[in-house]
């Protein structure tokens, strides 16, 4: 088998395992989500999104697209959405270079301090209040400081949504809402890819709602 063939050989195993992850999804789940979102929205609460690496990136994007490209300028009594990507390069790395410190107010649920496993417990903290929505990320569903932030925002009293794949780690017994993509240990690119797709789903369906 040449290069080529090798690499059409991929692709075509990779499409199919997509197809699959995608046509498996909890539509249910979805839709309850989207719901959830909306009337965040419309009651004024804040949406903080977090996550690592690529899910950090999935996160930024959905404060984006949540935040700017929902807006319609032809309504004037448009409510906005209130979205945090908890992606502030200079807070995040302070609050991961501050290492053992201990958080000031109090007893929060994990075991964690001021380093990385906190960063984004550190920033919802500022922000966060009863009825807000947590909408953490991880393929793995393990990642230490996403079930530290989705712990404190439970704590707090605000709803929590985890977008997660693999067997669903910690996050997926956590959290009060899943989006869940099972998939082989170390898919990274076939749940990141559907995260995506979800993502485009949330935010299309928010967009419909604000014509």
């Amino acid at each position: 088998m040449n290069l080529f063939e090798k690499a059409k050989s991929f692709s075509k195993t990779f499409q199919q395992e997509s197809i699959e992850a995608i046509q498996n999804l909890d539509l249910d789940a979805i839709a309850q989500i989207a719901v959830t979102l909306y009337e965040a929205k419309e009651n004024g609460k804040n949406i903080f999104f977090f996550g690592n690496g690529g899910s950090h990136g999935i996160a930024s994007h959905l404060a984006c697209d949540f935040g700017k490209g929902t807006k319609n300028s032809v309504r004037k009594d448009q409510k906005y959405y209130k979205v945090f990507g908890l992606d502030n390069a200079a807070w995040l790395t302070a609050q991961a270079n501050d290492g053992k410190e201990p958080f000031i107010l109090g007893n929060y649920p994990g075991t964690y301090t001021h380093g990385y496993d906190g960063v984004f417990v550190g920033q919802m903290e500022n922000f966060i209040n009863p009825g807000d929505i947590a909408f953490g990320i991880s393929s793995s569903g393990n990642s230490p400081n996403v079930i530290n932030a989705l712990l404190f925002a439970k704590e707090k009293g605000a709803k929590t949504i985890a977008m997660v794949g693999f067997d669903g780690g910690q996050a997926l017994k956590i959290a009060d809402m899943a989006l869940f993509v099972p998939s082989e240990k170390g898919k990274y690119g076939i749940v990141e890819g559907v995260h995506e797709v979800i993502h485009h789903l949330l935010y299309e369906f928010a967009v419909l709602l604000e014509k």
